[in-house]
């Protein structure tokens, strides 16, 4: 099982802000880091599109990806947008990370919410989110390429006007648990999740434009009073203009492979002949 890099750093405290970018989020350890503005719009960005094939919103989501290559490097975010019954829209991703101190591959998971409403106490978790307000949460585990692991976002409970929504990953293959994300609330009202929605594939650093990343998308999961419905396959398109980045997909056994390739990568080599 792969091992979360955390440490504990103190509780945000609401009076005093720290504003996090949904391109800049990084984790609950011995300092929160901001990154770095994104580089464009996600609406200017590859595009995803998933679904749980649910009849009815659902209270848990299950949302699978493995990473197959990628450099060590920040750069490229991995996001999905998740909706609410009231509207509101967290949203959840990994994101490719340099090696740790002693030489292991890292992934960050992120869980976030723009509800000016948020609140959160905690450690993983900070208030704002791109820049604005909101609640933004982050850890950072080692992982094997290839692997599938599953965020694991959930409608936890309510208690009076408030709606806890915490977010974990887990390895696909077994459930075992990776690394707890983090956890915010919501009012009530915000309700579940719809059962289905979008995502994007952000270079939210000009580095990103020059890396080629392959990943392969799982099918969604959602939950709801204890029966799991699973979706189809996501897909994924390119905007026709403001991208840096572009999309080759194919269907494997194992999901849907997506090889994310931007404008300023290197040259893949071509197959050695015969």
């Amino acid at each position: 099982m792969s091992t979360p890099l955390i440490t504990r750093s103190a509780t945000p405290a609401r009076r005093h802000p720290r504003r996090l970018l949904r391109s800049g989020t990084v984790l609950a350890a011995t300092t929160l880091l901001a990154v770095g503005a994104a580089g464009q719009s996600w609406a200017s960005t590859p595009i995803l599109r998933w679904t749980t094939n649910a009849p009815t919103p659902v209270s848990t989501l299950t949302l699978p990806m493995s990473v197959d290559s990628a450099p060590d490097a920040s750069g490229v975010y991995f996001a999905y947008y998740t909706t609410l019954e009231s509207g509101t829209r967290p949203y959840a991703g990994f994101q490719p990370k340099p090696v740790d101190a002693n030489g292991n591959r890292v992934l960050q998971a992120i869980f976030s919410s723009f509800n000016a409403d948020a609140t959160t106490t905690d450690d993983h978790c900070t208030y704002g989110a791109d820049g604005g307000a909101g609640v933004s949460c982050a850890v950072r585990f080692r992982y094997t390429p290839g692997t599938m692991y599953s965020l694991v976002l959930k409608r936890a409970g309510v208690t009076g006007a408030t709606q806890m929504m915490t977010g974990d990953v887990v390895e696909t293959a077994t459930g075992a648990a990776v690394a707890h994300i983090g956890s915010f609330g919501l009012p009530s009202a915000s309700g579940r999740f719809k059962n289905a929605d979008q995502g994007f594939i952000e270079p939210y650093l000009s580095a990103g434009c020059g890396q080629r990343i392959t990943v392969t998308y799982g099918k969604p999961v959602g939950t709801e009073a204890g029966v799991a419905h699973t979706g189809s396959l996501p897909t994924v398109t390119d905007p026709s203009t403001g991208s840096c980045l572009s999309t080759a997909s194919q269907t494997t056994s194992r999901g849907q492979q997506v090889t994310v390739t931007g404008n300023a990568a290197p040259v893949a080599p071509e197959p050695a002949g015969d």
